[in-house]
C-alpha cells in the first residue's frame, strides 16, 4: 500500500487516501462512490457530494446519470430544487464494492 500522504488537504475532502482510492485509482466515479460508501446513513445534495469527494461540481453531473444507471447509487428525494443521492443499498455491486473496502482494510491491519 502506498503510504499516506501528509499535505494540507481540506480535512473536509473524505475521498482521498483511502484503501479503495489507492487499489482503485482516484477517478472520479471512484471518489464520489467512496464519499457515498461512507455517508450511508444519508442522503446529501450534489453540492455537499462533490465537496465531501474532492470533485468539482460538474464533474459530479458528468458521472452521476453513470452511477445511476449502474445502480450504484440513488436518488431519494428533492430538497427545494436540489436532487439528494446516496448509496443504493438495495444494490449487489455497491454491496460488493463496501465488502471488498473492508476486506482491503482488515489486509491492511494484519
Amino acid at each position: 500500500m502506498a503510504p499516506s500522504k501528509t499535505t494540507d488537504a481540506d480535512p473536509e475532502i473524505l475521498a482521498e487516501d483511502t484503501v479503495l482510492t489507492d487499489v482503485l485509482g482516484t477517478h472520479a466515479k471512484v471518489k464520489l462512490l467512496v464519499m457515498l460508501l461512507s455517508h450511508n446513513d444519508r442522503d446529501l445534495n450534489p453540492t455537499e457530494i462533490a465537496r465531501m469527494a474532492g470533485i468539482d461540481r460538474s464533474t459530479f453531473y458528468e458521472h452521476v446519470d453513470d452511477l445511476l444507471a449502474y445502480g450504484m447509487i440513488e436518488q431519494t428525494r428533492t430538497v427545494g430544487n436540489s436532487p439528494m443521492y446516496r448509496i443504493n443499498r438495495d444494490s449487489k455491486a455497491a454491496e460488493a464494492l463496501a465488502q471488498m473496502e473492508w476486506e482491503l482494510l482488515d489486509e491492511v491491519e494484519e
